[in-house]
Order: structure tokens, then sequence, then C-alpha cells
């Protein structure tokens, strides 16, 4: 049944609403086919690797991705930004900020690749991941294939980060859905072939990764987005410091991010051994199903949140957060039914070749629960650049968390369950203000720290 508050947006003549129908209703049916995606793959990778050695593949995939903290907020500023400068009408400065943050990342992309080539001469990745010994040549491998080819991906994939802005996160979710798809057959192909080789694998997947971002510059900018292409003529590093100014902020909001969750992988593989791996990104990836849906309504409110402030237009921005607080509440239910069928839906979709205990499933079901309602007053925060409390709570969660989470998992009766437990605790208390900040910013009450 479609949501209240889309066919109130489907009746409207407001045009900003109706954009973010249109960007719903084309992620919608991309986010179906990610998701049905996502649940092929997981019985098509137990198959092809064993427990261990997809639990070694799904950390070291997530340690890669810690490098994303290194574009020091650059995306979510150009995000902002870009966002800014169309609203307001000024395409030169919009296309300044596109090529400044394409130069400003490169670099550092650039940095970063003989940064790790540099330390790979003195380090066994095999023991940095808890491998078997029988494994670490592969695990060295793979990890200097992933790495070699996710950092050009680092830089092409500010592309997103336009669209978006442009108030068009479906065309997003399309690259995205591009790759989920193409890594599936990937897997599929490589099952067939029985070719279970873990830096073959990162060669295929991580390729497929830097292919799709590559084709979506080429296609966007000579296209749709030409007036914002990148150009070594357009870049000012005077802009850098604009980007920087906002993006700095969101570069502690990234890292508070990988430290809370781009860590479990690695936590667990440490404390409890990387066959623990798997079962939690199971758990993870069926309750996502949910987070990823109310994400896809959410994530256009972002960029509309920016346009609606810069015009001040209170009104339609206290309108849209009472009906998206209406639609939590069917992911809240969502959810839960979820979880009351969870043991069932494993047995049928991996025919009961992985156990997941039911108090890893409990805590995530509600970490998706918080996560969802917090991301509604996030993302306001977020468009309006209101973020001085969040960054406050963020720096204070990435002190605590990995200990916390470290604490929690080596309860017997917790396990992995207390890696989420831990990032659940964190997540709460954003409880105490971020509604508080929103209310009091939507009806212009808003003093001091509360309007930073």
């Amino acid at each position: 049944m479609t949501p209240r508050f889309i066919d109130r947006y489907l009746k409207s003549n407001d045009a900003r609403g109706k954009r973010i129908v249109e960007q719903i209703a084309l992620g919608a049916g991309l986010k179906v086919i990610n998701s049905l995606v996502g649940i092929v793959i997981i019985p098509l990778y137990l198959a092809l690797l064993t427990e261990t050695s997809f639990g070694i593949w799904l950390t070291v995939s997530a340690a890669v991705n810690w490098f994303n903290i290194f574009d020091l907020g650059l995306g979510n500023g150009l995000r902002n930004r870009f966002a800014e400068a169309k609203a307001a009408g000024d395409h030169a400065k919009a296309a300044t900020y596109v090529s400044t943050a394409y130069f400003c990342i490169g670099a550092v992309s650039a940095g970063l690749f003989l940064l790790f080539f540099t330390a790979d001469v003195f380090v066994n990745w095999g023991i940095a991941f808890a491998a078997p010994e029988s494994l670490h040549d592969e695990v060295n491998a793979m990890t200097r294939i992933l790495v070699a080819l996710f950092l050009p991906q680092f830089t092409l994939q500010l592309i997103k980060m336009v669209v978006t802005a442009d108030q068009r996160p479906a065309w997003s979710n399309a690259m995205n859905t591009a790759v989920n798809v193409l890594q599936l057959s990937a897997v599929f192909l490589l099952l067939r072939a029985e070719q279970d080789s873990l830096p073959v694998l990162a060669a295929a997947l991580g390729g497929i990764n830097l292919a799709v971002p590559f084709a979506a510059n080429l296609i966007f900018f000579s296209g749709r987005y030409r007036l914002y292409r990148p150009r070594v003529s357009a870049v000012n590093l005077r802009y850098a410091g604009d980007l920087l100014g906002i993006g700095a902020v969101f570069f502690i909001l990234q890292g508070a991010s990988l430290v809370v969750f781009m860590t479990d992988n690695v936590i667990i593989s440490q404390v409890l051994g990387p066959e623990e791996v798997p079962a939690y990104n199971v758990s993870y990836r069926y309750f996502s199903f949910a987070g990823v849906f109310f994400g896809l309504i959410t994530t256009p409110f972002w960029s509309a949140f920016t346009d609606a402030f810069v015009k001040r237009d209170m009104q339609w921005i206290r309108t849209m957060v009472k009906r998206l607080l209406r639609v939590w509440a069917f992911l809240a239910i969502g959810c839960l039914l979820m979880l009351a069928a969870s043991s069932e839906v494993y047995s049928i979709w991996l025919d009961d070749a992985l156990q997941v205990p039911f108090i890893l499933d409990l805590f995530m079901a509600l970490w998706v629960i918080f996560s969802a309602v917090l991301g509604i007053f996030g993302t306001l925060l977020s468009g309006i650049g209101k973020l001085r409390l969040t960054l406050m709570h963020a720096a204070f969660v990435m002190v605590v968390n990995i200990p916390l989470s470290v604490w929690l998992a080596g309860y017997p009766a917790l396990g992995s369950a207390g890696v989420i437990l831990a990032s659940l605790l964190g997540l709460l208390l954003r409880l105490f203000f971020q509604p508080a900040q929103c209310y009091k910013i939507m009806t212009g009450t808003a003093r001091g720290i509360w309007n930073r």
C-alpha cells in the first residue's frame, strides 16, 4: 500500500514535492532489485567460499572502505554547496565547487596510493586480518588488488554527490544497482568455474566497482551536467576552504560512522574469529532491507531541505518532517515483524547453512528502528548545516565505541551481538538532543549552540 504522504505528494502541485515523489518512485524499483540481489548473492558466496574465507572477505572489504574517511568530508561538503549554488542560480560557482572537489579528492587518492603501497612492503595482511596461515598469500594479494581498484573509484564516486545534490538520488541508486547486478553475475560465473581464489574475486568485484562510476562520469559530464564537468581551469583552491568548512563537520561524522559500523567486522574477527563474521553480516543485510527502503524515502529530502531552508520555506520543512515520522511508524512495525519471522526466513534463504543468534537479530532490529527515526532529524540538520551538537556526539562515539564493542563482545551470552549493542547505545544518545534541536529550528526558536 502506498504511504499516505506519497499519495499527498502525487496530488500536490509543489515542484519540490513532485521531484521527491519521482525520485522515490524511481528508487523503489531499483531498491527492489538491490534487495533481490542481496538475497541471492549470500548463498552464492557461501557456496563459493568457506565460512572462514567468506568472513575474511567481508572483513577486508570493510577495512578497505575505511579509506572513505579520507575524503575529509569534501563529498558531503560538495553535496551541500552545489545544492546551495544551484538553488541560487549561480552555475559558475557550482561548477567551481565540482572541479575543486574532484581535484582535492584526486590528490588525496594519489597520496593514499603511495602511502599504502609503501606500508605494504612491511605488513603481512594475512596476520593483520587474523587469517589462517594457509590463506596469508591470498589475503595479501586480495588486499593489494582491492586497494588499487578502490582508490581511483574514491574520486570518481563524487558523481553520486552531484546527482544527489541535484535532488536526483535515484540516479545514484541506479549506479549502485548496476554494481550489484554485475557483482552477482561475477560471483555466479566464478562459482560455475569453481574459481574460489580470493584475489580473483577481488579483481572481479573491485573492477566492477571502478568501471561503473567511471562510465557514469563519462555519461553525465558529457550530457546533463556538461556545464559542471571537472576542469583544471575551473579549480579554485579558495573554494576548497568553503567545502572543507562544512566538510570538516561531515568528515568527523563520517569518521564516527566508520568507527561505529565499519570496524565491526574487524572487531568480531579479532575477538571471536573470522568464522563469526558471516552471521553478523547476514543479520545486518536482513534488517537493513527495511533501513534501505526508508533511506530511499529520506535521501531526496537532504537537498530538498537545503533548497527549502535557503528559500526560508519553514512550513514545508515542518510538514515533511511530520509525514516522515508517520512513515517511520510503519518501518518500526515492519522491523518487529521481520524479527518474529527471522529464523524461518534464514532457514529458507540460506538452507540452514548458517545459524544466526536471536539476540543478534533483536539488537540489529532495534538499531535499524532507532537509526531510521534519527535519520529523519539527521537529514534535516545535515541539509541545513546545523551540526554542532551532532558533531560533539560523534566525537564522543568515536572514542568509546571500539572499547565498548570489544568489551561487550567478550561476554559469551552476547558474542557478536555485543558489537551492535555498543552501536545501539551510542546511537540512542542522539535522542536527547536531535529532536529538540530540529523543533527549535523549525519553530524559529533556536539560539546559541542549538542554531549551529
